[in-house]
């Protein structure tokens, strides 16, 4: 489960586990103890390009120094952009 929270006129996303830090972006990076990790890998893909074309904030579980960030695409990868910090939104 992924919560998106409407919060003025953004989508933020608490990311949980799909992606629990700024250093996860890359698709193959999965939680270790994901049970399903090739099922991960095509819904991260998915997700992320929703992320960039819809301009979701993410939110981050378990970065200790990012909180949240946008998403950018490039050459077909996603990639975080602005790290945000949520006092900031």
């Amino acid at each position: 489960m992924i919560p998106k929270i409407q919060y003025k006129d953004r989508t933020i996303v608490f990311m949980a586990d799909l992606l629990p830090s700024v250093g996860h972006f890359p698709i193959p990076f999965v939680m270790g103890y994901d049970t399903r990790p090739l099922l991960t890998l095509d819904e991260k893909e998915k997700f992320l390009n929703e992320a960039a074309a819809k301009d979701y904030i993410l939110m981050f579980q378990h970065d200790a120094v990012n909180e949240c960030c946008t998403v950018i695409n490039i050459d077909k990868d996603a990639r975080a952009d602005k790290l945000l910090k949520l006092s900031d939104l």
